[in-house]
């Protein structure tokens, strides 16, 4: 049977197909085999004890892929997975140097600033995502944010420490630098967790 996806929630893994027999079936994410249901999507499924199963995604409307797109670049909603953080920062060192480069020839040092903190938005959505992946709250790379300004500042000699206490600043600093770095590349929970299901792509491409 062939119908439309009525309504998607990412977070509860759960969503709504109206079938060509003008009936509603709820399904389960992951229950589509080849791509992440999105609403609006055209799809095939078979029926099982009253919900949609074995869904393979026919059609993609241009607003669904743009929806999920607006949630994965600015939300700080959900999880995403190692492979789609590893994707977009392949993505995004393209982009930004690009962007960079033909600022510098173009003299269009305002638009690289505005680019840059536009970027930056992103990439701390993209990190609160790939944080919540694991279970873990963003509050630690706010933290850490925070911590480096004023590690900074004691490297710069601004507040006045002795050296021992700027040793131990900046030691603390690497430390939780590491401890994020980590948390940005560590495989994901299995199954939900607070910050809502597994990843849909996990599914599919998996890394080791």
């Amino acid at each position: 049977m062939q119908g439309i996806i009525l309504e998607v929630d990412i977070k509860s893994d759960s969503g709504i197909i109206r079938g060509d027999d003008q009936a509603r079936y709820e399904f389960n994410l992951q229950a589509c085999r080849n791509a992440l249901p999105l609403e609006g999507a055209i799809v095939d499924f078979e029926v099982q004890e009253g919900k949609a199963a074995a869904i393979y995604v026919l059609k993609m409307p241009l607003k669904a892929k743009l929806d999920w797109l607006f949630w994965f670049l600015f939300s700080f909603r959900g999880r995403i997975s190692r492979d789609q953080f590893l994707m977009f920062l392949a993505a995004a060192l393209f982009v930004c140097l690009s962007a960079t480069a033909c600022g510098a020839f173009e003299n269009l040092s305002s638009l690289v600033v505005a680019g840059w903190a536009a970027a930056f938005y992103i990439f701390f959505a993209i990190l609160v995502k790939r944080f919540h992946d694991s279970g873990t709250s963003a509050a630690w790379l706010v933290f850490t944010g925070i911590f480096s300004v004023f590690s900074s500042l004691i490297f710069v000699e601004v507040l006045n420490v002795g050296t021992t206490v700027m040793y131990i600043m900046l030691t603390l600093l690497a430390l939780l630098v590491i401890f994020c770095l980590y948390l940005c590349f560590v495989k994901g929970a299995i199954g939900s967790n607070r910050y809502g299901n597994e990843p849909y792509s996990c599914k599919t491409m998996r890394l080791k």
